[in-house]
């Protein structure tokens, strides 16, 4: 179900698909429940998650910086996020200027949540190190996440451009126009997300130009194709967009996004049957209704979008609370244009 906000920019961001996590891994856990460990807390206190107070588990103190993001890096891979925050911290004890070690400690508490400690955290490792690749793109996803679009666009820009100069100086890809082709080190997510702030920016061009990119490193991924063929919806060409989108649920029919902005498509082009049954793949047919009448409502037309929000609480009256919302919004709308 798709819920109605009110920024236009807000609205068009709800049909992109954007993977914001910045690591790869299995299950997370973290551990709430103390061990006493021999030894002084770290000089870097304020740097720990305020809700889980020291001592973590950890069955001794790390002896250098070496050890301690080692163990750090073990712990992770385990999913035990507290104990690897806990010794990357550690670390900083031996060597309070590791940028690289900052920049972990970051984004453990950007997965964790902690999103202010995050960008203070992101923000001390560009201090000392202005050229790190992934401390601007963290910076630049959080404040993508807080809608502070400006500032995202300059610190994913300078991710990008961190990545294509590393490219031209390993001299292993192909240039293709005015970009390097990415390789297996490329940030993917960030030269994604860059492209979904262009779109935002109404710049579709220039945003294609990065989903392009991307999709010749993966060919197969239905976020970026979905996102490429919303841009084409975006920019008013619905054939191009319906193309892609049909070929992202082909690459993955169970991408909810993907049938979503398909559904989006139909109502353009006045399908509202076919618009029904698409959005019928991932949902019930009476959040089927409530959404096509949101995406009515989107486009204007009020009238049809009253008819589906009467029948999705017609279908289901648990459902009714929300689609009501939507009938009341729909219907002041479409008086107040009579």
């Amino acid at each position: 179900m798709i819920k109605v906000v009110k920024k236009g920019g807000d609205i068009k961001l709800r049909f992109f698909s954007i993977f914001l996590s910045l690591f790869l891994g299995a299950c997370v856990s973290t551990s709430k429940e103390p061990v006493e460990v021999n030894q002084t807390p770290s000089s870097r206190f304020d740097l720990y998650d305020s809700q889980n107070t020291l001592p973590i588990t950890v069955d001794s103190a790390p002896k250098t910086a070496e050890e301690a993001v080692e163990r750090a890096k073990g712990e992770e891979r385990l999913g035990h996020l507290d104990q690897a925050l806990y010794l990357y911290v550690q670390a900083l004890d031996f060597n309070s200027e590791n940028a690289i070690v900052l920049y972990h400690i970051a984004r453990i508490h950007s997965i964790k949540g902690n999103v202010q400690l995050a960008y203070q955290t992101y923000s001390e490792a560009l201090a000392i190190d202005p050229l790190m690749m992934m401390a601007h793109a963290g910076l630049g996803l959080i404040n993508m996440e807080r809608r502070q679009h400006a500032d995202a666009t300059k610190n994913l820009h300078m991710a990008v451009g961190l990545d294509q100069a590393r490219l031209a100086q390993l001299k292993t890809t192909e240039l293709k126009e005015e970009f390097y082709q990415l390789d297996s080190d490329s940030p993917l997510r960030i030269y994604n997300a860059l492209a979904i702030l262009y779109d935002l920016d109404n710049s579709h061009e220039q945003a294609r130009s990065y989903y392009e990119l991307a999709r010749l490193k993966a060919p197969n991924s239905a976020l970026i194709t979905t996102n490429l063929g919303y841009s084409y919806y975006l920019s008013g060409d619905i054939s191009m967009a319906e193309h892609y989108l049909k070929q992202a649920v082909k690459e993955d029919p169970s991408f909810n996004r993907g049938w979503s902005n398909l559904g989006l498509v139909y109502v353009k082009k006045g399908q509202y049957l076919r618009a029904l049954s698409t959005l019928e793949h991932i949902m019930s047919p009476a959040d089927a209704l409530n959404d096509l009448g949101y995406f009515l409502m989107l486009e204007g037309q009020y009238e049809q979008a009253i008819a589906f929000f009467k029948q999705a609480i017609d279908r289901s009256p648990s459902y009714f609370d929300q689609a009501q919302k939507n009938l009341k919004r729909a219907s002041m709308e479409f008086e107040h244009r009579k």
